[in-house]
Parts: C-alpha cells; structure tokens; sequence
C-alpha cells in the first residue's frame, strides 16, 4: 500500500487526467449508438458496415440493438471500431472530482467512527468535551488518503 503522501500524489495525478475528459461526457451525451453514429458519418450502410467485418446484417443490427441496451462486449465494439478505421476508447468519468468522492468517504466514514465511539463513551458514562464539528475537520483529514479509507 502506498503512503499517504505517494497516494495523495496519485490521486493528484489521476484526478487531473479523469477532469480533461469531463468536456467529452458532456459533447457525447444523446448518442445511443456509436456504430450508428460513425457509421453514418462515413456514408457507410449497414450492408457495407456487415460485410466489412465479415458478418450479416443481422448479426450487426443485434450488435447495434445490444450496444443500445449497454449489453455489448469491449471486444465486439473493438471489432466493428476497427472495420471503421477507429479505436475504440474506454474509460471511466467520475460524477465529480476524485479528491471530492475521497473527502465524501472520508467525512462518512468519520462521522460513523465518531457516532460509534460516543455510544461507547456515552454507556460507560463518558462525555465527549470537543464538539463533533471541531473534531470532524481534524479526523477526516487524518482519515483521507488511509489505506482502510474504503473498507466496510
């Protein structure tokens, strides 16, 4: 496992890449199918499309129909993107920024800490004397770029 500070590195890193493709998302929204799209932006029919890759229109209509339902494969989509003289990009693009969802943990894992340690406190009679705001900021920065920061 790394050091806090090599993983806060790495999530500096990684963040930084994942926010260049947040423009992307946001011009591709709307498009259902990518088959369909490029393949008529290369004034290509599905005939041509099908027996480029070797198949029948058919079993490229259920290609498309399947990528329309979220249900095709990475290979499929490799296969038809290189007939089209296209590379098939895959990735992942986080709702927001990767330092957000890790503070979001954080602040959620604490907060479920601190509720459990004052029961405890509270059945043994205890009274915890900093209030739970002043201590929440301390906490989740200590818990932020923790190896157990995603454990159950």
């Amino acid at each position: 496992m790394k050091t806090p500070k090599e993983q806060k590195i790495i999530t500096k890193q990684v963040s930084k890449r994942l926010e260049e493709l947040r423009p992307f998302q946001a011009e591709t929204r709307g498009i259902s199918s990518w088959i369909e799209y490029v393949r008529l932006g290369l004034g290509m029919s599905l005939t041509q499309l099908a027996e480029k890759l070797g198949v029948a229109q058919s079993s490229l209509s259920s290609s498309v129909k399947l990528e329309k339902e979220g249900r095709i494969t990475i290979h499929k989509l490799k296969e038809i993107a290189e007939a089209m003289e296209c590379d098939l990009v895959y990735g992942f693009v986080p709702r927001k920024k990767i330092e957000d969802i890790i503070r979001d943990q954080a602040i959620k894992k604490t907060i479920k800490l601190m509720n459990e340690t004052e029961t405890h406190m509270s059945l043994e009679d205890q009274k915890v004397k900093i209030e739970k705001e002043e201590r929440l900021e301390d906490l989740v920065q200590e818990r932020i770029y923790s190896k157990y920061l995603w454990d159950q």
